[in-house]
């Protein structure tokens, strides 16, 4: 009899395990079968649990005056009752995934009703909207074996989260979601939010932090607000573009390279000038080794969203850098440190074009020029959808550009 009953809790053993532990620990602790972040400069704001129509309609008034779109991750069950916050929500512009059937933990459930209720699930909001979301997240973040075989055969990409502000407990004041989100936000932050659910009456906190959150992350932290997007990438690819992350960030960190706002293509930073000497159009030395000059960096991630060949690059870089210069000189202009800089440099392999927005262009001196060339073309392939063969067309020597404050203030503020 003791045999039969270890052999009973082994099986059940193994069963926890293969059901339940191991998908959770693929999800949550290896983000393998999951996308836990997007690959954009933006941050993106999603809301669980609704459609609500206490608050819902409260949140898309809100989202429409901080212009921003967002993605609703609908119970479907409350969606069939509410078909016109589901519309309200198509009109508004935003994306809406599916949060279930029933707002139930897929520990829950066994494996035939967890197959059964996505599958009923997207057949209900394929008849609210007219097609199958392609975004789906489990109530509570959890995860079973069969939703993640489901997921993968119907071909749903299951969004998780970077930062929530735990907004569902009634508890939390608006202050406190807002400073909670602020310190976990990065490029490619998916925020977690709620428009319904949780304690009563909590998601009146989670509408009050709203507008002070974008405000946040836009002229604080600098980085746009942008719809939920994804590239089809591998894990490779995604790996190695976190890796390359984490270095640029340490970068940024070590050298005080600042973004201008939330949008700027270009980011700045005040460093000891080490080549030779550079000169404008008349003659005059603007700086030499010792200087300080201003160092112009492009903000490498977002490249991304221009084009998929060097040519696209090149033009839509130049394009938004025409755009980013006057709120650039504005920058320049309002920060006293930048009072005594002559002269603003730049090392980039993309140069074609930037004498005609005033730059000078050279050679760059620098004995590592093979090195920094190598460099950047690693940057273009880690940041462009097109990968491999867009940097191959590069080249490998970058050139050295510069433009005096004088001139830079003339033509752009």
């Amino acid at each position: 009899m003791p045999g039969i009953l270890g052999y009973l809790a082994l099986i059940i053993l193994i069963m926890f395990l293969v059901y339940i532990l191991i998908p959770e620990l693929l999800v949550h602790f290896f983000g393998i079968g999951s996308w836990k972040r997007q690959y954009t400069p933006g941050v993106s704001l999603t809301f669980d649990d609704g459609p609500d129509p206490r608050y819902t309609t409260r949140f898309l008034e809100i989202l429409h005056e901080q212009q921003v779109q967002a993605t609703f991750f609908l119970v479907a069950e409350k969606a069939k009752k509410h078909p016109e916050l589901v519309r309200m929500i198509l009109e508004g512009g935003h994306t809406i995934g599916s949060h279930g059937y029933y707002h139930r933990h897929a520990w829950a459930m066994l494996p035939w009703q967890s197959w059964h209720l996505w599958n009923k699930a997207l057949a209900e909001l394929k008849k609210l909207t007219g097609h199958e979301p392609d975004y789906v997240r489990a109530p509570w973040g959890g995860v079973n074996l069969v939703f993640l075989l489901w997921c993968k055969i119907k071909k749903k990409k299951l969004i998780g989260w970077s930062a929530d502000g735990r907004d569902w407990c009634v508890e939390r004041t608006p202050e406190r979601i807002v400073d909670r989100i602020a310190d976990l936000v990065n490029e490619g932050t998916i925020i977690l939010l709620h428009d319904s659910g949780g304690d009563e009456g909590a998601p009146n906190n989670t509408a009050a932090a709203l507008p002070e959150l974008c405000t946040r992350i836009r002229k604080k932290i600098k980085l746009p607000i942008v719809p939920l997007v994804f590239p089809t990438w591998p894990l490779s690819k995604r790996i190695s573009f976190r890796i390359w992350e984490k270095w640029e960030h340490l970068y940024a960190r070590k050298r005080h390279v600042n973004r201008i706002d939330d949008t700027n293509i270009f980011r700045l930073a005040i460093v000891t000038y080490h080549g030779p000497s550079l000169y404008n159009e008349k003659g005059d030395c603007l700086a030499t080794q010792g200087d300080l000059v201003g160092e112009l960096h492009f903000d490498n991630i977002r490249l991304q969203g221009f084009g998929t060949n060097v040519g696209k690059i090149g033009f839509n870089a130049l394009k938004q850098a025409r755009l980013s210069f006057p709120v650039l000189v504005r920058y320049i202009a309002a920060h006293p440190e930048y009072n005594e800089i002559k002269v603003f440099v730049g090392v980039t392999l993309i140069n074609r074009g930037v004498q005609g927005l005033g730059f000078s262009v050279a050679e760059y001196p620098n004995e590592n020029a093979g090195f920094v060339g190598f460099m950047q073309r690693i940057i273009y392939r880690i940041y462009n959808p097109a990968g491999l063969h867009a940097s191959d067309k590069l080249g490998s020597k970058p050139k050295v550009v510069w433009i005096s404050k004088e001139k830079l203030f003339e033509r752009y503020l």
